[in-house]
């Protein structure tokens, strides 16, 4: 049985926060079913969105060894899926090449699957496994044909580029609890803090439905019972009253209108922008009213605060940078 190998090595750029990693590949293989043909390839990726990312790459195929010999070289392009972040993750691939012998064009795709294991903070090491398919002359490129060549990949992943960053996060200490305040007390703070009797009540409404689900655990893209992430739980919250807000925190830190971030300028239902790493929001909070917030974090939906002096809610203050209300 012949396998086809690919090792690729990658360099990790520098990312910026929300993970913006990227790195360079180089790889080289065989068919399972075709050993005349080689493979080298060199290519760039870089994250998408969330655990998305693309990238761009030159491939050359060597089949000088086949009678058919369908050497050629051309680009292409692949989205993948967990691709930075270890572990399972999945890649597609579509291409154009140039044969050498004749100059036609081939079209190719390939289709897999793969599972990386982390061997030190900046390398990982994985199996992968593709379909691929090239199609000749680049005619029916979403169809096969009999004389597309095509087959299963099996191949080993080395990389650099294939890790997550290790984020700065809040110090590891036990925070104090907070006691959420109830309906009565949230509308009086609005209304101290100049809201209309209306505004008040609507934004404690928002305030309690987030306080309700306090002690739901942290899910990445999770808006519902099962689990929220920060923006989620605040679009949660707000839905609930017919307000649709953007599901990205950086999308919401830009919605109603500006308020000068201190405290004495803070209304109960304001969200709260802070920034982790440089100038971009990365995580968003509902005020809750007392210098206190809810957010989904680590440990999930729970209140933290911005006045107390203990070294999580200091972290927290430090780190706020935006306040926005969209309650008018």
């Amino acid at each position: 049985m012949k396998l086809y190998v690919v090792a690729a090595l990658a360099a990790l750029i520098p990312c910026q926060a929300r993970a913006q990693r990227s790195g360079f590949d180089a790889g080289y293989g065989r068919w399972w079913n075709d050993a005349s043909a080689t493979l080298y390839s060199v290519g760039y990726h870089r994250t998408l969105i969330g655990p998305f990312d693309w990238g761009l790459g030159l491939a050359h195929v060597d089949d000088s060894r086949s009678l058919a010999d369908r050497t050629q070289t051309g680009a292409d392009f692949s989205l993948g899926l967990g691709r930075h972040d270890g572990r399972a993750y999945a890649v597609g691939t579509a291409g154009l090449a140039m044969r050498h012998g004749d100059g036609n064009l081939d079209a190719s795709w390939s289709a897999g699957v793969g599972w990386a294991v982390p061997i030190f903070s900046f390398l990982a090491l994985g199996l992968e496994a593709r379909y691929r398919v090239e199609d000749q002359d680049a005619r029916g490129f979403w169809r096969l044909r009999p004389d597309d060549r095509g087959g299963l990949m099996v191949g080993v992943r080395l990389a650099t580029g294939a890790l997550p960053r290790r984020q700065r996060r809040a110090p590891v200490v036990q925070p104090p609890r907070f006691d959420p305040p109830s309906e009565g007390e949230i509308i009086t703070m609005g209304r101290d803090s100049g809201a209309t009797p209306d505004g008040a009540r609507v934004a404690a409404d928002v305030v309690r439905t987030a306080i309700e689900v306090m002690g739901s655990p942290y899910t990445w893209g999770g808006s519902d019972a099962n689990g929220y992430d920060c923006s989620g739980l605040i679009q949660y919250a707000y839905g609930q009253y017919g307000i649709i807000l953007p599901r990205i925190s950086r999308d919401q830190a830009r919605m109603g209108r500006t308020v000068e971030p201190r405290l004495e300028a803070l209304r109960p239902g304001d969200i709260l922008g802070f920034s982790v790493e440089g100038d971009r929001v990365t995580h968003v909070g509902l005020y809750v009213g007392d210098g206190r917030f809810i957010h989904s974090a680590t440990g999930g939906v729970k209140l933290s605060s911005l006045s107390a002096v203990d070294g999580d809610s200091q972290w927290w203050r430090r780190h706020w940078t935006v306040a926005r209300r969209i309650l008018q």
